[in-house]
């Protein structure tokens, strides 16, 4: 059992290291509840930009030592970013615009060796970055079928077994959904999958800003993951498990992946953001240098024995978790209390099996007249579908398929969450008043 305390001083403290948290809207401090979106950087990024506009400013192809410098700094980024996520090393992974993009790559490559008749699963959870791609190749005449989600918006296994009786090619699914916060069993969907003799194409983005990522345990073939989710720049990279390369047997892009992952590097990269993303491990290494400080270890969990700087950043990952637990449970406590909410997702009794990231409606209310009169009052909470056009369709049909969503990361505190409270029982009469 972690000490409650620690945790709780590591990532109050973990909150100094951002200076965007310091800022107010009309006199208020900003509520920042829109992390699944996005998350602020922290000071490290910031002085990591700067230094590289200072001193390697460069462009790849050139006998300048600042190239050199340079072409060396994203070698070692991409190692950061292995070390995030859990791959063997560097030449698993590319960088890139974002996660999207990846997803795009992906489907494109892959569906080079995909004919007419062949069949791919999607899922109803899903973000449509990882929807739309495969949907795409459904013109020239391969079968995409949608994995239904139950009444919650939990993944349907009962379905997905049925599916697979197809025999697909490619699985396409969620690490944990950006609407409901609900955590997928990955690991539980490659292994069915691969079974099946599908390969698996992972969306890794809303969990990586939220616990230890660990793409080897869970099996999966390829992912992708915005580094703009996980206190960096706005970029990705995508993650290919090249130790794995007989899965890919018979397909052409087997042998583009034999050396490294950086072919899916299109064209020049943002070497300003992978510089930033430097700067958000760093961060991360920081944390739990500080967690360890407070007393908090590593020695029980499967970091302690893997290389030290994956420890040290997939570390502040895992504190990170457990911290994010009691904002879940303090969150949903409040939650409860307020009438006529309608929550999707995970309840309280089932908190561990989600995120903090909720998406509630209340009764009577319409979606966005609540999100503006928030917004009027500092909370920065977002509302609509979140691009989970399906799942929200599904879950919210009352509500026209739109939600506010409340999405915390570590950086948020209790005391956050009981001031968006007090400003929500503050509105909501005025609002019911106007109806």
């Amino acid at each position: 059992m972690y000490n409650q305390q620690a945790l709780q001083l590591t990532f109050e403290h973990a909150r100094t290291y951002f200076p965007s948290l310091g800022n107010s809207y009309n006199g208020r401090p900003v509520l920042f509840f829109d992390n699944s979106a996005g998350a602020q950087v922290s000071q490290f990024v910031i002085d990591r930009v700067t230094d590289y506009y200072i001193h390697r400013n460069a462009q790849k192809g050139t006998i300048f030592a600042r190239t050199a410098e340079m072409q060396q700094t994203i070698v070692d980024a991409r190692q950061l970013a292995a070390d995030l996520v859990g791959a063997t090393d560097h030449t698993e992974i590319a960088f890139g615009q974002n996660a999207t993009n990846f997803f795009h790559l992906f489907a494109h490559h892959l569906g080079r060796d995909l004919q007419a008749g062949d069949h791919i699963i999607i899922t109803e959870a899903d973000h449509e970055a990882n929807v739309n791609p495969w949907m795409e190749l459904a013109e020239r005449g391969i079968h995409v079928h949608l994995w239904n989600v139950d009444a919650q918006g939990d993944l349907d296994f009962t379905h997905y077994e049925k599916l697979l009786e197809l025999e697909p090619k490619i699985v396409a699914a969620g690490w944990a959904s950006n609407a409901t916060g609900t955590i997928h069993d990955m690991q539980r969907i490659t292994e069915m999958a691969h079974a099946a003799g599908a390969l698996v194409v992972a969306d890794g983005v809303q969990a990586a800003s939220h616990m230890a990522m660990d793409v080897k345990t869970a099996g999966v073939d390829f992912a992708a993951f915005s580094t703009y989710k996980i206190f960096g720049p706005h970029m990705g990279f995508g993650y290919v498990n090249r130790d794995r390369l007989e899965r890919l047997e018979g397909w052409r892009i087997q042998k583009e992946l034999e050396k490294d992952s950086y072919f899916f590097e299109v064209g020049s990269q943002n070497h300003e953001g992978i510089e930033g993303f430097i700067g958000s491990m760093e961060y991360l290494a920081q944390v739990t240098r500080d967690a360890e400080g407070h007393g908090l270890s590593l020695e029980e969990t499967q970091l302690a024995t893997t290389r030290s700087s994956r420890r040290n950043i997939a570390g502040a990952m895992h504190f990170a978790h457990l911290y994010e637990q009691q904002l879940t449970d303090h969150f949903l406590a409040k939650l409860a209390e307020v009438e006529g909410v309608v929550l999707y997702g995970k309840t309280a009794e089932q908190s561990k099996e989600r995120l903090p990231v909720f998406s509630f409606n209340i009764e009577g209310i319409a979606t966005d007249t609540l999100g503006r009169a928030l917004n009027d009052a500092g909370v920065e909470a977002r509302t609509g579908n979140y691009l989970a056009i399906r799942l929200m369709k599904r879950l919210a049909a009352p509500f026209g398929g739109s939600a506010l969503r409340i999405s915390l990361v570590h950086y948020n505190t209790i005391e956050e969450i009981d001031r968006f409270f007090g400003i929500l029982s503050h509105v909501l009469p005025i609002i019911r008043r106007k109806a």
